[in-house]
């Protein structure tokens, strides 16, 4: 996370903190299943603004 931070502290808009927030509030196997990619997220996480911040996670 520092990493994530680091880069893109400055940039993130408020939508995307949302986002973060939204990934952050999931227990931890299921984040690390997104970050890790073992599945791509559905339903109500399978919005446009999580999805960029999850990319932005994933390449951090």
């Amino acid at each position: 996370m520092n990493v994530f931070f680091g880069r893109y502290e400055h940039d993130l808009s408020d939508a995307d903190v949302g986002a973060l927030t939204r990934l952050l509030e999931l227990s931890d196997n299921d984040l690390m299943d997104l970050l890790l990619a073992r599945k791509e997220p559905e339903g109500d996480l399978a919005d446009p603004d999580v999805v960029r911040v999850l990319e932005l996670l994933r390449n951090a």
